[in-house]
């Protein structure tokens, strides 16, 4: 009988994927290594970036919350440290963007998809571990989002240190060509961050933020003419590119569905399954080929790369939308096939290592990218394992 994929993520997970991010622990300086090149090489003295470290917290705050695992709580006690001493601005406040390898500030500016990525991983670990200096910590960064991002529409992205207004030109949330002032990415998350932090702290004001963002999705983010996600914008919220990512749609799709399931409170619930019901059949119509999903259009280059982490996406996407609607084979059919394509081309085969940053439609590297850097860690391979674990039963 062949094994749910339940059972093949748990065995994934706890062989391959916390192995790994467990021998990264810097034992010198804090924190974890942020960057092992293709050949394995670990560069010690790496940048060490803010969003990486929060993930590396959540992940292992939540494997250790599942599996009971005493090495995943260490970890996550580390990483909790180096965030608490180092990435912390004690002049103004929030997060820095990025460290050095000993701690000290680097990049200085403040971002809301940052500082949702500390919310996020701040309440998991206050889940673990009960401190309540963790969830004040985290009900800090919503306040300051509610400070100084929160815009007449949306959310800035990027500020100063001292959160005075940037201007246009960062681009580090650009993709190529393709940017704007403004990012579904950073809603998706901001949603993903309020709704760990409402599941621990039932706040009516913080309910009402996420009501807001559900709205901002269902109404402005959502094209319903193309049936797709806007994912660049001016700052007036307006479509600001034509890049269509699929990656985050798949992962959207989930995560809408998953709050509206978690959260009923939430105003647009409905509306949030309905619109997770049109993006999960999007993707498995347009974008599953080759048993993998594609994640960008716009030239036959880009709809070759298999890209990991949205795979990891694809996987989660179409099995929530297999458990919304069980007579719909197809969309376990495609999550059983996108998980076979990650463990035989993404998954490397050499010891002690993890999953390839990308390949193409038919398993081959076409491009030797790290595998750890500071857009590429535990949260999306880990986090879609103790998803299926938790879902899977099929």
């Amino acid at each position: 009988m062949k094994e749910t994929l339940g059972i093949q993520a748990k065995r994934h997970l706890t062989q391959v994927i916390i192995p790994f991010w467990l021998r990264l622990k810097d034992e010198e300086y804090g924190g974890f290594y942020g960057n092992v090149g293709f050949d394995l090489t670990c560069y010690k003295k790496a940048t060490k970036g803010v969003v990486q470290t929060c993930r590396i917290l959540y992940f292992f705050s939540e494997a250790s919350l599942l599996l009971h695992d005493e090495a995943c709580r260490n970890a996550a006690d580390h990483a909790y440290q180096f965030l608490l001493s180092h990435a912390f601005d004690a002049t103004y406040g929030g997060l820095y963007w990025s460290l050095s390898h000993d701690g000290e500030r680097e990049d200085t500016v403040k971002s809301s998809f940052c500082f949702a990525h500390g919310i996020l991983a701040l309440t998991s670990y206050y889940r673990l571990t009960g401190k309540m200096e963790a969830l004040e910590r985290a009900i800090q960064l919503r306040q300051m989002i509610d400070q100084h991002f929160t815009d007449t529409v949306g959310y800035h992205e990027v500020l100063r240190q001292d959160f005075s207004i940037m201007g246009a030109g960062d681009g580090r949330f650009s993709k190529g060509s393709y940017g704007g002032t403004k990012t579904m990415n950073t809603l998706l998350h901001l949603l993903e961050a309020y709704q760990n932090l409402y599941l621990v702290q039932e706040d009516a004001s913080l309910l009402e933020k996420i009501d807001e963002i559900s709205s901002l999705f269902i109404n402005t983010v959502y094209d319903n003419e193309e049936k797709t996600l806007t994912i660049y914008f001016d700052d007036a919220m307006k479509r600001a590119s034509s890049y269509r990512s699929y990656g985050h749609e798949i992962e959207a799709s989930w995560m809408l569905s998953n709050l509206a399931s978690r959260i009923p409170l939430c105003r647009y619930a409905k509306e949030l399954v309905d619109l997770s019901d049109i993006l999960a059949e999007e993707v498995l119509d347009r974008a599953f080929r080759d048993n993998s999903v594609m994640d960008e259009t716009h030239n036959r280059e880009a709809r070759a790369k298999r890209v990991h982490w949205v795979q990891a996406e694809a996987i989660l996407g179409f099995i929530s939308a297999y458990q919304r609607k069980s007579e719909q084979t197809k969309y376990l059919e495609a999550a059983t096939s996108v998980w076979d394509f990650v463990m035989q081309h993404l998954v490397d085969k050499r010891e002690h290592s993890e999953w390839l940053y990308m390949v193409d439609s038919q398993g081959n590297i076409t491009d030797q990218r790290a595998l750890v850097w500071s857009w590429k860690g535990p949260y999306n391979n880990g986090r879609m394992c103790m998803e299926l674990i938790k879902r899977c039963t099929l």
